[in-house]
């Protein structure tokens, strides 16, 4: 775990909200209804997993339940998967901006990437893997109603 790096982060945390709601309105227009309020809490978890400061494990459920509502809400998952990624890339480049202030390229810095990295990879698909569990029944229902009229 790297505290000061988690810190810095946490003291910025707004204006990284903001930056991943305007890097994924951007980029992804199904999303450009998206309010920094309604994922700040996603990405404080999030962050906080590419740190150290928490593990994976920790943040799962909330992400899956991300993917579940998205789903329900008839969200395409290309779309979900798209704002997540892009999303993704914004913490990865402060996390990676934030590591190289604090730890100039060290093994320190080489650390907090490659945990960066497996969170983005681990939460992403947890998230997109939840997204489509929820959305199978739907399908279901659709193939049984094609089905059944015939």
């Amino acid at each position: 775990m790297q505290p000061a790096l988690d810190q810095f982060l946490t003291d910025r945390i707004d204006e990284i909200t903001a930056e991943v709601v305007g890097e994924i309105t951007t980029c992804v227009p199904a999303y450009t209804h998206l309010r920094p309020g309604e994922i700040l809490s996603l990405v404080r978890d999030a962050l906080a997993v590419y740190t150290g400061a928490l593990e994976a494990s920790a943040v799962l459920a909330a992400f899956r339940d991300l993917g579940v509502g998205e789903a329900l809400a008839g969200q395409d998952v290309r779309h979900f998967e798209s704002a997540l990624r892009t999303g993704a890339r914004v913490l990865v480049r402060r996390t990676a901006d934030a590591a190289a202030r604090l730890y100039p390229p060290t093994s320190e810095f080489i650390a907090v990437m490659e945990t960066a990295f497996t969170a983005e990879h681990a939460i992403v698909g947890a998230a997109v893997d939840a997204h489509h569990r929820a959305a199978r029944p739907e399908v279901t229902r659709r193939l049984y109603s094609l089905l059944s009229k015939n």
